[in-house]
Order: structure tokens, then C-alpha cells, then sequence
């Protein structure tokens, strides 16, 4: 296949990197041998855009452009999440033929992959030759078949130094108590996260709780009771998909307007519940905090591993549908060994459709209140380097004689 058009477009929630992937595309599709690929089409609003015609010419767009998109958060395109309906696949593949597209690219997480899965079928269906591809793109890295997901390393070293900073807030000015909650429908990979915050023992966080493991509200208020005697205060991490014994979230879900791709209702207030219990039950002061969108774009916080990795599958999706592959979506793929590395591999778009990638069993201690080492050697290289440390004072204690001017009242020599 040669002349095709090429049409990109992103996905869901934005992450910190997202656009790092979109350059990879326009950069690739620029340098592809004349006569491979026409033009570079950008959807706006993703499927949105592809359905209503909203589309912009990518390759008018300068390489100075570019780099500045490089490193802008949120989606460049727009992004959204529809709930598709069999019609909507339709009028999809009726743009793709109307503009002679070729080449397909979706940019997002779950709700993408199985989008892209379908649209390469309708397309495969109906006859019409279409490359599509999915790259990657999650902050909650619970796409399976691959190590992990390109945005989930931003939003790690988000949280981790986050906590970092309210562990010393804490530590300063108490309420004794602060729980952070995370995003992380059923994953707690953010939430785990947050253990790279921890430079020596009694450190932020003290306590983390994921959605991989049963959660007791009796259990938890033991363990909070116990860190507070130990420290005199406690962090605790949580993330928001956090069920009860009957499988309700702990802070419900929120209102019905307020629902993903898939109609599912979204959860939240998990920290917001679980200080008021802490408040009823143990009588302490607590206080919960959501950072929520902050988390999923900081770009403050931009790991350049996850910027470098989020490139390269960009890179490569273009290198895959030039060679002819159609229907799989791009994973990194961890090379065994001390130092850390990671490849670009495929796997078929019908299998990430359907699958959700869980917290290991050993990455989770025994008693379900923090992570193992096993998960700090995952995270940690993919994160970018240490998260910022803060040395603090000394606090030489005050020992000299305090010197008394002639014909003041003497007084003791005094410590402080």
C-alpha cells in the first residue's frame, strides 16, 4: 500500500506525555519515503473529531512547533471519551474512505484500545485496507501485555513527590493524620507508587491501601492507631477504587452525569471517608487530599524516561504500519538485567481489549498496608531518577552561656 493518508488521534484522560507520542507520529510519517504516506491528519476530540470531520493538517506543523508540543501537558488534539455505539463505527469508517485514510493511530488507554480493535475490524469487514494501530497511553498502567504504560511514570513521580512534601508539611503542622488518595479505578499502581517518597523508616507514607486487596475498615484503623503511637502522626495512601466487605467503593461514586467511556460511574472520596472514620472512631484530626487532574498532567513532575518511551511508541507505530501491520498496539517490553532498558514490541489489539492489568500479589505486603521491594525495583527506574530530597536543619541544641550586657539583671545560663 503507498499515497494512503494518515489520521492520529487521542483518547481519554490526558497525561503528562501524551503529546510526546503525538510528535513521534508527525515526526515519522514527515520522514516516511515519498509515495508511503500523503498527508498527516490530526482528529480533534478523538473520535469525536473523526465522526464529525473535525480534522486539522498535521504536517503543515513546523519542527518548532513540535518541540514545544513535545513538552506541553494535556492533549494537543483534544481528547474525549464517547460511549460508541455500533452506528458511530460506521460513519468512522465513511471519513476514513472520504479522505483516502490509510493509516490509523489511537493514543489512549482501555476505552481506546478496544475503539481502535473495532474500528480496524469494521474496516477489515468492510473490505476498505486500514493499518491501525494503538499506542499506549495510561496514567493508571493497568494496560496489559505491556511493562508498563507511557504517562504512568509521570504520574508516579507526581505522587511520590507529592507525599514527599506533605509527609514534611505533616511532620511540621500537624493534623497528625493525612490521607492522600489516588486515581486508580481498580488498579492501585498509583497508589503503590507513592512508596518512592520513603527515604528512611517513618517517612511519608506510612501506611498504602490498593483495590488488589481486600480492605478491612477494622484492620485499617488498628494500623493507623498503631503508626500514630509509633510517629505521632501518619501518611497513608489510598487509592480511590477501595471497595468494602460488599464491594461498594468507600466514598460511593459520584453523580450520574459523571461517568467514563463505558458508562461506568466514576469512585472519589475514599480519603474523605476513611478521616471521617478515623475522626469517629480513634478521635483524631485528619484530613484528606485528592490532587486528581494535577496528578494526571503535572508536567512539573515529567519523568524523561516516560517522555523518551512515550516518543518511541509514537516512532514506532509509524515503522509498524509501513511494514504492514494493522490490528496491535504497541508495549514496552522490560529487558531482564540490572540495568534498566526497555524495547518496543506489539501484541494484538483484540487481547488488550479485554484485559486489565492488576498490582501483582508480590508487589503487596502480607497484611495489605504497603508495597514490597519487589515493586520499589519495578517503579523506580521509570520515574526519571530520585525524587527531590529535602535536607532540613540540624537542631544544634543551644548551649552556650548567654552573655549579659554590664548592669543587667544576671539570670542562670539557660538551654534551649
Amino acid at each position: 500500500m503507498s499515497g494512503g493518508n494518515l489520521l492520529v488521534a487521542q483518547g481519554g484522560g490526558p497525561t503528562a506525555v501524551i503529546n510526546c507520542s503525538l510528535v513521534g507520529v508527525i515526526e515519522e510519517a514527515k520522514r516516511a519515503k515519498s509515495g508511503t504516506i500523503g498527508k498527516i491528519i490530526g482528529a480533534r476530540h478523538g473520535v469525536n473529531g473523526m465522526i464529525d470531520e473535525d480534522l486539522v493538517d498535521l504536517g503543515r506543523e513546523t519542527p518548532s512547533t513540535l518541540k514545544q508540543v513535545f513538552n506541553k501537558p494535556s492533549a494537543a488534539l483534544g481528547s474525549c471519551r464517547r460511549t460508541m455505539k455500533e452506528e458511530d463505527y460506521g460513519l468512522i469508517l465513511e471519513t476514513l474512505q472520504k479522505y483516502d485514510i490509510r493509516y490509523f493511530f489511537y493514543i489512549g488507554g482501555n476505552g481506546s484500545m478496544h475503539t481502535a480493535h473495532k474500528v480496524s475490524e469494521v474496516a477489515q469487514n468492510a473490505g476498505y485496507e486500514l493499518m491501525a494501530i494503538g499506542i499506549p497511553k495510561t496514567v493508571d498502567n493497568d494496560l496489559a501485555y505491556t511493562d508498563h504504560c507511557p504517562g504512568f511514570g509521570s504520574a508516579a513521580r507526581y505522587f511520590a513527590s507529592v507525599t514527599r512534601e506533605i509527609g514534611l508539611d505533616v511532620e511540621s503542622l500537624p493534623p497528625p493524620i493525612s490521607i492522600i488518595e489516588t486515581l486508580g479505578r481498580n488498579t492501585g499502581w498509583l497508589a503503590a507508587s507513592a512508596a518512592l517518597a520513603e527515604e528512611k523508616k517513618g517517612d511519608a507514607p506510612n501506611l498504602i491501601y490498593v483495590p488488589e486487596r481486600p480492605f478491612s475498615l477494622e484492620e485499617f484503623l488498628t494500623d493507623v492507631e498503631e503508626v500514630y503511637r509509633k510517629y505521632g502522626r501518619a501518611v497513608i495512601v489510598v487509592s480511590e477504587g477501595l471497595k468494602d466487605e460488599k464491594g461498594n467503593y468507600l466514598g460511593g461514586v459520584r453523580a450520574d452525569a459523571s461517568r467514563d467511556g463505558f458508562g461506568r460511574g466514576l469512585p472519589g472520596g475514599a480519603a474523605a471517608f476513611l478521616s471521617a472514620k478515623i475522626a469517629e472512631e480513634l478521635k483524631l484530626r485528619a484530613r484528606s487530599e485528592k490532587p486528581g487532574l494535577a496528578a494526571r498532567t503535572g508536567i512539573e513532575y515529567v519523568s524523561t524516561v516516560d517522555q523518551e518511551e512515550a516518543h518511541l511508541v509514537g516512532k514506532n507505530a509509524v515503522w509498524y504500519a509501513l511494514d504492514g501491520k494493522s490490528g496491535v498496539m504497541m508495549t514496552l517490553d522490560r529487558s531482564k538485567g540490572k540495568k534498566y532498558h526497555c524495547h518496543v514490541g506489539s501484541v494484538p489489539l483484540q487481547n488488550v481489549a479485554i484485559a486489565e492489568k492488576l498490582l501483582p500479589a508480590e508487589f503487596v505486603n502480607a497484611r495489605g498496608n504497603y508495597v514490597t521491594e519487589k515493586f520499589i525495583d519495578y517503579c523506580r527506574p521509570i520515574i526519571g531518577g530520585p525524587v527531590r530530597s529535602f535536607p532540613g536543619l540540624v537542631g544544634h541544641k543551644l548551649t552556650k552561656r548567654v552573655v549579659i550586657a554590664p548592669g543587667a539583671v544576671r539570670h542562670k545560663s539557660v538551654n534551649v
